[in-house]
């Protein structure tokens, strides 16, 4: 049995000094196996890459010098690989301590899930093995996580690894190498958060009409927010265990902009991607303008989605300091680096110039902030449209996101007396309001490509974390907890709204609430509903190519394992034969699911293609009577 892309036939003849040639056909392809010095044995490879599922006659063949052959045959299967999967709850949701996880490993038959079990860690806690009990679904072995201890807390990121054996010996794991690219799961159990609507995939942007979201096999799309009807853009390359970047993605009014990991930027626009690779990093964005970083960080280049046209922004050859912008709507740049002192802008502007090393200034479209690191302080200032260089505050613990801008509103960061950071806001009419005062420092929720925008309210409202938790501060008022630190925050159309994961959350503030305490948005809806009760996306929309990807089979769905047989019996042989490294009957070669697709057709054995699922065929060359000359 061999389910991997290629498979090797290993031959012991008898008696080995009569054999010249030894051959071996499968599935109608025959080739020459050589002979191995070593130990006497033949071998060769087949490659199994479009041989479909199904069962077929390995035949061996050995040749004397005389031309006389003696010949075995065994039946052996290429069989579809089981799958191994979380089916409850999709992944990137946001669960309570209490909602059910539900795995199941399908595997093909005859062959059976042996030892199915699921390893759960966390940022609180150390790997846990739980092992699977009586399935409730016939054909399948399904394991449902009992309450973890300690118990499941608000914050806490959930990876869940899933390994089943071989009958023949082996462990198979779902992903491939654990921890890489597994999905989370978010514990939120706020009363504050309602649930809007949900993604396929975990949430990178939104607005109001769309959704930007990245699923467990990076698959970029788009989700129409009106119809639910998704359309894919692309597929980003699978992380690998030494990632250490992120992916992020913004919209923009023609489409959508998406960073890889791995150092790939991609552009959708007016319904086709971007027909130029480019490599580097995306800085920052606002309409259908961006600017982006080739690798060295000697060139920054502006690109117009809208037209997919490059234009060099700035040469800096042999730079060792980052650039960091901003764009404002009406396309105006404001950006900085570590060479120079001041916040550069139009034409010839210059803001500020203070010792230090200047980080990421930040502008809605009027008012221009900036700081400046001299290694022990961090100093805010703020430019106003008319020009005065405005001190905010020091903070003496750094922060190169300390900034928000917003409706003339600015808040930032500054340390009391303890040096502990709090939280600060300048109105427009230039009063200053201190907005936290915990006893650890508190920091601002950014996102990138959206760095200094989102954490504040047309009136001033600030989002911050602090100590686990997400809090909005108003002036006069001691900040309100709305939930965990997890997530993304945005205030948005006249709302607070929180992204987790693959859910939109509004905010309820305030005495938004039922009459039972649960939090009320727009929505009316609870923060933690079952996530099968939430929104359902039922519709896909093609490519604007014709190389879309049907949709996976559900492998809890009896027509989702192809290939499977039933009541088949081996052939007999003219000689011992054993398949797959051992004699008797034969036990698979291989058994699981390849890393990142774990529904069965899709992509089956991708990372195993080097591997070698290996017959061993013993053959014994027959003793004839032959003319002799």
């Amino acid at each position: 049995m061999t389910r991997l892309n290629s498979m090797r036939v290993n031959v012991r003849t008898t008696p080995p000094e009569e054999v010249h040639a030894v051959e071996a056909e499968y599935a109608g392809v025959t080739i020459p196996l050589t002979r191995n010095e070593y130990n006497g044995t033949y071998s060769g490879t087949f490659d199994l890459t479009h041989i479909p599922y199904g069962r077929y006659t390995l035949k061996v063949t050995a040749y004397d010098r005389y031309g006389e052959a003696s010949t075995i045959e065994r039946l052996v299967y290429r069989y579809a690989p089981p799958t191994m999967r979380v089916v409850s709850p999709p992944p990137y949701t946001p669960i309570t301590r209490d909602t059910p996880i539900v795995a199941r490993c399908v595997a093909t038959l005859p062959f059976s899930c042996i030892n199915f079990r699921a390893i759960v860690s966390s940022q609180f806690r150390k790997a846990e093995t739980l092992y699977a009990g009586p399935s409730t679904v016939p054909g399948v072995t399904e394991l449902i996580l009992p309450p973890l201890s300690p118990p499941l807390q608000p914050g806490e990121v959930l990876r869940i690894g899933l390994q089943s054996e071989n009958p023949g010996g082996g462990v198979h794991s779902l992903p491939a190498s654990y921890g890489t690219y597994a999905p989370a799961y978010y514990v939120e159990q706020s009363p504050k958060l309602s649930v809007v609507q949900r993604a396929p995939g975990a949430i990178l942007d939104f607005d109001a009409t769309r959704i930007l979201f990245l699923d467990q096999y990076y698959h970029v799309g788009v989700v129409d927010r009106a119809t639910e009807v998704v359309t894919h853009l692309g597929e980003l390359q699978l992380p690998t265990q030494y990632t250490r970047t992120e992916d992020y993605g913004a919209l923009t009014p023609s489409g959508a902009v998406m960073q890889s990991w791995n150092g790939y930027l991609f552009a959708w626009a007016n319904g086709r991607f971007s027909t130029t690779e480019r490599r580097g990093w995306i800085d920052a964005v606002n309409g259908d303008s961006l600017l982006w970083v080739t690798p060295d960080e000697d060139q920054i280049n502006l690109l117009t989605l809208t037209t997919d046209v490059d234009t060099t922004f700035l040469l800096r050859p042999g730079t060792t300091s980052p650039f960091q912008a901003d764009i404002t709507a009406s396309g105006n740049i404001y950006y900085s680096t570590y060479e120079e002192p001041s916040i550069r802008g139009p034409g010839e502007l210059r803001l500020g110039n203070h010792p230090g090393n200047l980080q990421r200034p930040i502008t809605d479209g009027a008012i221009i902030a900036g700081r400046w690191w001299n290694g022990a302080v961090c100093s805010s200032y703020l430019y106003t449209t008319d020009g005065r260089e405005v001190f905010l505050g020091d903070s003496r613990q750094g922060n190169a996101s300390g900034l928000l801008v917003h409706a003339g509103y600015t808040a930032f960061l500054k340390s009391d007396d303890s040096a502990v950071n709090q939280v600060w806001v300048r109105t427009p009419a230039g009063s200053l309001h201190q907005l936290s005062d915990f006893p650890t420092p508190s920091r601002f929720d950014q996102q990138r490509l959206r760095i200094g925008h989102d954490g504040i309210s047309d009136t001033g409202e600030v989002v911050f974390l602090n100590d686990g938790k997400r809090y909005i501060g108003r002036p006069g008022e001691e900040p309100e907890e709305i939930g965990s630190e997890l997530g993304h925050a945005r205030w948005f159309d006249g709302r607070w709204y929180v992204t987790l994961g693959n859910t939109l959350f509004e905010v309820a503030t305030g005495d938004e609430t039922t009459g039972d305490g649960a939090a009320k948005g727009t929505a009316g809806r609870p923060v933690m509903e079952r996530w099968e009760e939430a929104l359902e996306l039922l519709h896909t929309a093609p490519l604007s190519t014709d190389t879309a990807e049907p949709p996976a089979p559900d492998p809890s769905e009896p027509e989702a394992a192809p290939g499977t047989f039933e009541g088949l019996d081996a052939a007999p042989l003219s000689g011992d034969v054993a398949a797959a490294g051992a004699l008797g009957d034969p036990p698979p070669a291989a058994m699981g699911c390849s890393a990142g697709r774990s529904a069965a057709g899709q992509n089956a054995g991708s990372q195993g293609a080097a591997a070698l699922a290996s017959a061993l065929v013993g053959l014994t060359l027959a003793r004839r009577g032959r003319r002799r000359r």
